[in-house]
């Protein structure tokens, strides 16, 4: 793997459904139970032909250009449908994000949310969570993600018509390539019955496909698989009376990551982060003291850097090893894979807890949020893991920080650019929906 920046001394967010973007990963952590829920494209990357292509793009001249140093554009700008989940390629120049607008391109009639991705270079908005030729899906889609090289896009549907000769009744993962315009299956059903796919991530090059499955039968639980799509081959992660949910895939899909919780006992607060090598099915605790056994608090919200050698999490612990300084408070810890050194992530102010936090994919940066408790809006940092700079990363105009939640990839490749949704009112100039928007703020 490349080599990262050293971590100077041993120490990942909303993404709704259990998701960066629709609710706070704090108060999952406070559950009891984790929940279940850069190589630049040429424009021709994504010129889609026929239906697929959105024909207009009302905002396309005034927000066409990749916004400029400490500038924010509005992905959804004048949406009449809330906006969430947005997750950015390597190069900052694609957005990819969930709307339940039906303003945002041209014949969206079919009620449900769809997924979107709008290219920051040209401003064009194209919706693709439909069938190949551009038609509309009945039911849309959720939860995309976008590929590092910003050629293919995964998202959860359970529609049955996005692939002609093909019906599948069960909410599904699928894979689209945007040069193309190829949409394929990707899979839920892992041998059980009542399943349905929760949430995927994608390699760089679109070849690896990660998802997570909730099953009800023979017994309750979520189960995590990984998809080549070039050769087929489904591997499944072994099924206990546990929840495996939010898998995270390395840009080359050699390393994956997860949040783990038990169903059983059912009063048992037990939940971990882990790592595992996708394809092997090997895996390890994340969540460890420095003599291996399990941390005494709870972990979630696992996150990986593009080159895999960084892993994030949140927990409550206080015996991981860095000197914990908030008490009971939840802190952000980056693990190096390479020496498994561990760094605690504090906040400016010590006192604060830390949650919600995502690596650049470099594993130079990590976006996270800091708070006082679960009525405080937080706040949004950004800092360099290589010389510990923290600078506020999400405000309104005025410089003001603002409440907003992410999805699973919020910044490029070196976090020159930040990818959030929020609800306020004064983040960026035109209309905006009466609920939340999808934005996009350079940095530096």
């Amino acid at each position: 793997m490349p080599g990262a920046p050293g971590m100077p001394s041993p120490r990942r967010c909303p993404r709704p459904h259990e998701s960066r973007g629709n609710t706070s990963m704090r108060s999952r952590l406070g559950a009891t139970a984790v929940a279940v829920t850069a190589c630049v494209c040429a424009a021709a990357l994504l010129a889609p032909t026929g239906a697929q292509a959105a024909p207009h793009d009302p905002h396309r001249e005034h927000h066409g250009k990749k916004p400029g140093a400490r500038h924010t554009v509005r992905l959804s700008q004048g949406a009449d449908g809330a906006s969430d989940a947005p997750s950015l390629s390597a190069d900052g120049r694609y957005a990819v994000f969930t709307s339940s607008a039906s303003n945002l391109v041209p014949d969206d009639t079919n009620g449900a949310p769809d997924v979107f991705l709008r290219d920051l270079r040209t401003g064009r908005t194209q919706r693709v969570s439909t069938d190949a030729a551009g038609g509309q899906s009945g039911l849309g889609g959720t939860e995309g993600a976008i590929s590092a090289n910003g050629r293919y896009v995964v998202f959860v549907s359970a529609s049955t018509d996005l692939i002609p000769g093909e019906v599948h009744d069960k909410q599904s993962v699928y894979w689209r390539d945007l040069r193309t315009g190829e949409v394929r299956y990707v899979g839920n059903d892992l041998g059980n019955y009542l399943t349905r796919a929760l949430h995927a991530s994608v390699s760089a090059d679109g070849r690896y496909v990660a998802f997570a499955v909730s099953e009800t039968v023979p017994r309750p639980g979520a189960s995590v698989a990984v998809r080549d799509m070039r050769t087929g081959e489904l591997t499944k992660h072994p099924f206990t009376l546990h929840r495996a949910t939010r898998p995270l895939l390395s840009d080359d899909g050699s390393v994956m990551v997860y949040t783990n919780s038990s169903y059983w006992p059912y009063d048992n607060p037990a939940s971990d982060v882990k790592v595992a090598d996708p394809l092997t099915g090997t895996h390890r605790s994340l969540h460890t003291t420095p003599d291996g056994a399990r941390g005494n608090g709870r972990a979630s919200q696992a996150g990986i850097s593009g080159n895999g050698r960084y892993a994030s999490f949140t927990s409550t612990s206080t015996d991981l090893g860095p000197e914990d300084t908030n008490g009971d408070g939840s802190n952000v810890f980056v693990r190096d894979l390479r020496t498994d050194a561990l760094r605690i992530v504090e906040a400016p102010d010590p006192a604060l807890s830390t949650a919600d936090g995502a690596l650049s994919r470099n594993g130079r940066y990590l976006l996270f949020q800091a708070f006082a408790g679960t009525s405080d809006p937080g706040t949004w940092y950004l800092r360099d893991l290589r010389n510990g700079r923290t600078r506020v990363a999400i405000t309104d105009a005025a410089g003001t920080p603002v409440q907003a939640d992410t999805g699973d990839r919020p910044l490029d490749a070196r976090a020159r650019t930040v990818a959030f949704s929020s609800t306020a009112d004064n983040l960026a100039p035109g209309p905006r929906s009466p609920k939340a928007d999808a934005y996009v703020r350079r940095l530096r």
